[in-house]
């Protein structure tokens, strides 16, 4: 069974995510995106233990999402489910595991790590969050987490997501 506009929104999404995340490494390097620091660039560092804002990706379960792909398709070879239940199925599963993942994530946050979540593009598994620096270390220790990146990062997802799902809510 074909899921290909799961699998090509995934795919933009990793593009995205990949692109961003190198260009995040040279925005906490304070640097331009050629490395070189000229010292007129916002540093997105906190020195000293003074709390930042940063975004966190979270992505869900790989194996649980697999193991309900399984399921459809077993369901869809059965003829119990057309091809687009069978999509809508696996869309379903992916956005309630993806806010299961966020819903965990943002608990053992606030709970155990001392962060603030300001904001989230749930479709995008993108946090914003504040908090003290080992906390936001100790975040990517959470299995569901795929990294931190610079809170400019934020705002990108969130207009790609807008421009992506034209008439969308945030």
């Amino acid at each position: 069974m074909e899921f290909e506009s799961t699998r090509r929104r995934f795919m933009q999404l990793a593009g995205t995510s990949a692109t961003v995340s190198l260009a995040g490494c040279n925005a906490l390097q304070g640097g331009t995106s050629d490395g070189m620091n000229t010292g007129t660039e916002p540093q997105n560092q906190s020195a000293g233990g003074e709390p930042a804002t940063v975004t966190v990706g979270v992505e869900p379960d790989q194996t649980q999402l697999r193991d309900r792909q399984q399921e459809i398709q077993s369901e869809l070879q059965a003829g119990n489910l057309t091809q687009s239940e069978a999509q809508a199925e696996y869309r379903t599963a992916q956005e309630n595991l993806a806010e299961g993942a966020i819903s965990s994530f943002e608990e053992r946050a606030t709970s155990e790590l001392g962060l603030t979540i300001d904001d989230s593009v749930s479709q995008a598994g993108a946090l914003l969050v504040t908090g003290p620096p080992t906390g936001l270390i100790a975040t990517l220790s959470v299995d569901s987490v795929t990294g931190l990146f610079p809170q400019s990062t934020f705002e990108q997802i969130r207009s790609q997501v807008r421009t992506e799902t034209p008439g969308a809510a945030e």
